[in-house]
């Protein structure tokens, strides 16, 4: 977790945002919308040796293409050269899943403070705004 956590803030400080779309553009990450179904939400790839994010026309203009746009991007920082999808199957994830899910939780946080200028009073305020996966009540 802490290495996870090191690389959220050397990345917002590097590129002076926590915006994953942001950070997608300034890494020269490609983003395209994609029309899957259901399932997956996102998913990466790789063109000539070079990173693209697919995600799913259904959570365009929805809080939930931060978090899962976030999920990516920490593939490919993470897992650079793996293909994945993440298709919000809440148990059995991998450890690349896991990490890529805790990048994306982090730098949701840091992108809560900076729209907000303060830290989230809940993680439920986290879900409602950029859809990271919650199960409380």
């Amino acid at each position: 977790m802490d290495r996870v956590k090191d690389i959220v803030k050397t990345i917002v400080n590097r590129y002076h945002t926590a915006d994953p779309f942001v950070i997608a553009e300034k890494l020269n990450i490609q983003v395209e919308w994609c029309d899957f179904g259901a399932m997956p939400l996102g998913k990466n790839a790789y063109d000539n040796q070079e990173p693209i994010i697919l995600l799913n026309d259904s959570i365009k203009h929805t809080p939930t293409q931060y978090f899962i746009l976030g999920h990516e991007l920490g593939h490919v920082i993470f897992h650079e050269g793996l293909i994945g999808y993440y298709t919000s199957v809440k148990h059995g994830h991998s450890k690349f899943e896991r990490e890529a899910d805790e990048f994306s939780v982090g730098l949701m946080g840091m992108l809560f403070i900076e729209e907000n200028g303060h830290i989230p009073y809940s993680y439920r305020e986290l879900s409602y705004q950029y859809g990271v996966p919650f199960d409380g009540d």
